[in-house]
């Protein structure tokens, strides 16, 4: 609702515009909401992006396309107990990216990159009792 209130200053006279506060602040709330919605939106889709390229890596590795990992600067083959565990590397990649479309809670998606981390670190250490060697007898 607007009104049109003419005041007397001085010798002359002014007209103010009163504009009501609960139209401003609903219109102000509704532009953020619209920010948020895009914003959210964008960083969203930048997530997705970002956890398919981790997919399609941990995916060529699981299906061995990928047969190689450097490792302390130096190239290991990638065993067959490591590309199961890239397999699940792969799985909770979709996990989260379903969640990610589903909503956007920032805690449980922390939760989830960390788990995904621990994932991808474990699938990237080495399986110590196959890389030992035995001695020639």
């Amino acid at each position: 609702m607007t009104h049109v209130e003419k005041y007397r200053v001085g010798g002359g006279l002014r007209l103010l515009v009163k504009v009501s506060v609960n139209r401003f602040v609903s219109s102000r709330i509704e532009t953020i909401r619209n920010e948020v919605k895009t914003e959210t939106q964008r960083l969203r889709e930048k997530t997705l992006n970002r956890l398919e390229e981790i997919f399609n890596v941990a995916a060529k590795i699981a299906r061995g396309q990928i047969r190689h990992q450097r490792i302390n600067g130096k190239m290991v083959p990638i065993r067959l107990n490591q590309m199961k565990k890239w397999v699940r590397v792969a799985k909770h990649i979709t996990l989260t990216m379903n969640s990610i479309v589903s909503n956007l809670d920032e805690q449980e998606i922390h939760a989830q990159l960390n788990e995904l981390e621990r994932l991808v670190n474990e699938a990237q250490t080495i399986d110590q009792s196959a890389t030992k060697t035995t001695p020639n007898l």
